[in-house]
């Protein structure tokens, strides 16, 4: 617990001042995450991804966080079709790391251009998916702990209770709203009423289907970088699905 709770505090140490001063120290935030995550995707192919190839899909999404959003979708899919034809002529590169580099692919450069979106709305925003979603996660722990009785997917997570989701939702949404409250304006009460409400639920299925994912590999972990954390994956999993969600309902909204 103790290298769980110094690795969060060094964690915020770096994200804190990232979504202060915003810039060059965003993109490398965004960057960071976008390089360890895919590092950590690769590691579940069949066979070991040459790391010149990782770097290659690490510079693909790199620039696809500055494609204007009117040609993401049509360069996102000549890098899919161009995964999808590989198998033919290497080897070693089966159809199904042609499907998982595809995924991950896609979706890092669409939580990478949402993220640059919502923070050219300001840091506030950027912040309530932060408050939203780890609010929600650490309630959801203390809830369960304490409270937990009904399993909420046992074949996923055999620990997580639906007491645990529940207490993880109300709390999710109240720090939303606290946080509108203390730093956000009137009017935008409407969007954050409507992620304080979302977010937490979007937030809880992005820790199950990562979950998925690490049960169906048989891992405990994405990775080692921050410990007591796992990897970068493990650490941001419900946050990636937030964006995603919180993205859409900021284009409903505003």
């Amino acid at each position: 617990m103790k290298t769980r709770i110094l690795t969060m505090i060094a964690i915020l140490a770096v994200v804190i001042p990232c979504l202060i001063f915003g810039g060059i120290y965003m993109e490398g935030l965004i960057l960071f995450i976008v390089a360890g995550g895919t590092y950590e995707f690769s590691k579940l192919a069949d066979d070991r991804l040459p790391l010149s190839f990782v770097m290659i899909l690490i510079l693909s999404e790199w620039i696809g966080l500055y494609i204007p959003s009117r040609l993401v979708f049509a360069y996102v899919g000549v890098i899919d079709l161009f995964l999808l034809a590989l198998p033919v002529w290497h080897v070693r590169f089966t159809p199904k790391d042609s499907f998982i580099c595809m995924s991950f692919i896609s979706f890092f450069i669409l939580v990478g251009n949402a993220v640059q979106e919502i923070y050219a709305l300001g840091p506030r925003y950027m912040t309530l998916i932060i408050v939203a979603t780890y609010s929600c996660d650490s309630f959801a722990y203390l809830c369960g702990r304490f409270f937990g009785k009904h399993k909420l997917n046992e074949r996923i997570s055999p620990k997580k209770t639906i007491e645990g989701s529940v207490g993880g939702w109300v709390f999710g949404f109240l720090f939303s709203l606290l946080f509108w409250k203390l730093f956000m304006y009137e009017k935008e009460f409407l969007l954050v009423l409507l992620a304080g409400i979302f977010c937490p639920i979007f937030g809880q299925i992005g820790d199950l289907a990562f979950s998925a994912i690490k049960r169906c590999y048989n891992i405990k972990d994405f990775g080692n970088l921050l410990p007591g954390h796992g990897g970068i994956l493990d650490r941001v999993d419900s946050l990636l699905f937030n964006l995603v969600c919180f993205y859409f309902l900021m284009m409903v909204v505003l």
